[in-house]
């Protein structure tokens, strides 16, 4: 059983954009202090030169479409920027996934991105991060070298979710809350 060459490319894709730093400077502008890009030269009839480029997908990322392929705008921010690809992920540092200030983004590995999660996914019901309701009690918990460490029962989540916290600020270095 092996890995062909296509299936390592699909699975990165993302942190390979068919373009340079240069071909980005000619399409689009960037503005590090709003973080917004400005189409310099007109994609299509529908977008003018001077138009806002992108929109926010479903998942709160700024997208760019260019030449048929469509690119997350944190990832051509640091392209604009910095002349190549970050070597890990792009962190929104403030939690934002369309604040796409140069200031606001960092190069991490994949385990400092998430933790720099800021809030619960949607299947957690106690509405607080690191917390879940467990026999009658709120429980809080912290994965730490990916291994769950159990912080303690609570009568309310307020109380677990701020165990949580403190632990997280204790054992996640990239945490910004």
């Amino acid at each position: 059983f092996s890995f062909s060459n296509s299936c390592v490319n699909i699975k990165h894709h993302h942190r390979r954009p068919n373009m340079t730093a240069e071909e980005l400077r000619n399409l689009l502008s960037y503005n590090p202090d709003t973080g917004e890009f400005i189409w310099i030269v007109r994609p299509s009839k529908a977008v003018k030169n001077g138009d806002i480029a992108g929109v926010i997908d479903k998942r709160g990322y700024r997208t760019i479409g260019i030449k048929g392929k469509i690119y997350k705008a944190h990832r051509l921010a640091w392209l604009y920027v910095h002349g190549s690809l970050p070597t890990g992920l792009i962190d929104h540092i403030n939690g934002d996934k369309s604040d796409n200030k140069i200031q606001n983004l960092r190069d991490v590995f994949a385990d400092g991105n998430s933790q720099n999660i800021r809030k619960p996914n949607k299947r957690n019901k106690s509405g607080f991060l690191g917390v879940i309701f467990f026999q009658n009690k709120w429980r809080a918990s912290i994965t730490v070298n990916s291994k769950t460490q159990w912080l303690g029962d609570y009568s309310t989540p307020e109380e677990a979710h701020a165990a949580y916290l403190g632990a997280k600020r204790l054992h996640h270095a990239a945490c910004t809350i």
